[in-house]
């Protein structure tokens, strides 16, 4: 057997059989993707998601070992080091507020049957009072009560009652958490295993990727790659700080309101704002409910009930305005800046394909689509490709707003462009 290597001796493809090919390829790969569970989409996008969020991380720790000659070395020591720091913040965390977490929500549950007969017999003064309508007289409660009331042969039950049951009915599904533990076990090991070589052989894999694309287009890979980074860079790290941020501000509010359960209340609404949208909006619920059951424990004044309900209201709405108009910007920057209608239809398409994962990224996804759509219309449009604009429109707006975001930006001014290019790049 002669050991010289042999030729390829194939004519050149086609642009027909090119054409095919790669039609058969993505074919294939789009039915192989379909293929696949939808536990293991979720595990590889939380690798890829966490990866992405400790990347800076990493390369602090790895300039900081430079000393050191072997770049895979120096590489898995950084990794090593960015897991101890992640799992001792997380301990701590943990030790703080678990344990007084857990105590608030013991409360609340002893609260509970309390609560929801307050609001029983506050539905109840508003709700007995008949109301007439032409010549009928109809009493809403009544008809509350009947709507409740079981079928023929069964007791009746009233509010207060099938409230509880429906709270109670919630914790039936976590039973069967238990019968699921090896495989969540197994799971994490893979995303931990997953999460290793991500976040050690990272810029390996981008380096690969550009590497991949024919040498014309490198180019234009590096420059989306660079649009895309600041894209997700932006929203996964600044969605991060603004729940921080939002989590002790509700605390701190909620304490002054003399609200019941604060640092529940500040937990939810630092983890409703991951929510594009609807997250600052649905952490007013817990909230609003308390206020209306419950009397303020630091203003005597405000008694459980509509006027108590509103004032928290007002506070909840002036947070996240104020959010919107200081944190924000300084945050996200404008590589979001995206109409609320579209990032609402992100939602509902997200929570559909991936639950919970695909609400969180819901807003992130359509910037990037977009990214790339824009680049896809340049291209077939024959037009000069321009990077997507850095900082926020100047808006017009009212006298207050105007000098309020004057100070604010003497005090903390927002990057240029340039430097805010300069940071992402280093990330």
């Amino acid at each position: 057997m002669s050991s010289n290597m042999p030729s390829v001796t194939s004519p050149p493809w086609s642009v027909t059989t090119k054409r095919l090919v790669a039609l058969g390829v993505l074919v294939a790969v789009y039915l192989i993707a379909r293929q696949v569970d939808s536990v293991a989409w979720l595990s590889i996008i939380t690798s890829v998601v966490l990866a992405y969020l400790l990347s800076p991380v990493v390369t602090f720790f790895e300039r900081r070992l430079r000393p050191i000659p072997n770049y895979e070395t120096r590489r898995t020591l950084s990794v090593l080091l960015t897991w101890m720091l992640v799992l001792s913040l997380l301990g701590l965390m943990i030790w703080l507020v678990v344990p007084a977490t857990l105590k608030q929500a013991r409360e609340f549950a002893d609260d509970l049957p309390t609560l929801l007969e307050d609001t029983q017999n506050d539905l109840k003064s508003v709700l007995g009072r008949p109301v007439t309508i032409g010549n009928f007289t109809v009493v809403p409660w009544d008809e509350l009560e009947g709507f409740f009331t079981g079928q023929q042969g069964e007791q009746p039950t009233d509010v207060s009652t099938t409230l509880q049951n429906a709270v109670l009915s919630l914790a039936d599904p976590a039973l069967g958490v238990v019968g699921s533990v090896f495989s969540f076990l197994i799971t994490t090991i893979f995303v931990l295993t997953m999460l290793f070589y991500l976040m050690r052989d990272g810029p390996s894999f981008v380096d690969g990727l550009i590497a991949a694309v024919p040498e014309s287009y490198q180019g234009d890979t590096r420059q989306l790659l660079h649009e895309l980074g600041q894209v997700w860079s932006a929203y996964l790290r600044g969605q991060v700080v603004l729940s921080l941020i939002m989590t002790v501000v509700v605390y701190a509010a909620s304490l002054v309101l003399g609200l019941p359960q604060p640092l529940l209340l500040g937990l939810v609404a630092g983890f409703l704002e991951f929510i594009p949208n609807l997250g600052p909006a649905l952490a007013q619920i817990p909230a609003l409910l308390f206020a209306l059951t419950t009397d303020s424990s630091t203003i005597p004044a405000l008694d459980a009930g509509l006027l108590y309900a509103v004032v928290v209201s007002v506070t909840y709405m002036a947070l996240q305005q104020l959010e919107a108009v200081l944190l924000v910007p300084r945050v996200l920057g404008s590589s979001l800046d995206l109409h609320p209608f579209a990032v609402l239809v992100a939602i509902l398409v997200g929570a559909s394909l991936a639950g919970v994962l695909g609400v969180v990224l819901a807003a992130p996804s359509v910037a990037t689509v977009r990214l790339f759509v824009r680049y896809v219309r340049v291209k077939l449009l024959d037009e000069d490709y321009l990077p997507a604009a850095q900082g926020l429109a100047a808006r017009q707006r009212g006298l207050i707003y105007r000098l309020v975001h004057y100070l604010i930006s003497r005090r903390y001014p927002v990057l240029p462009a340039e430097e805010r290019a300069g940071d992402a790049a280093d990330l």
